[in-house]
């Protein structure tokens, strides 16, 4: 994962945080399970990152709360 020291936390939640399909809030990211199909690729590497790096904890849900 050679890209990932380009990355800042703050950029990439903002950017994930553009997806439809996501939200990343207070060290979760939530992933609809149905949801549009907007997380491609380059998204994962951002969760990725996050996950492996920062210690956020990923997870599916059937909808979001709010």
């Amino acid at each position: 994962m050679g890209n990932n020291r380009n990355y800042t936390e703050r950029d990439v939640i903002d950017a994930l945080n553009r997806k439809v399909d996501l939200r990343v809030q207070n060290g979760q990211i939530r992933e609809l399970i149905s949801g549009k199909g907007d997380v491609g690729i380059k998204s994962r590497g951002k969760i990725d990152f996050l996950v492996n790096y920062l210690d956020y904890v990923h997870f599916y849900v059937e909808k979001f709360e709010h």
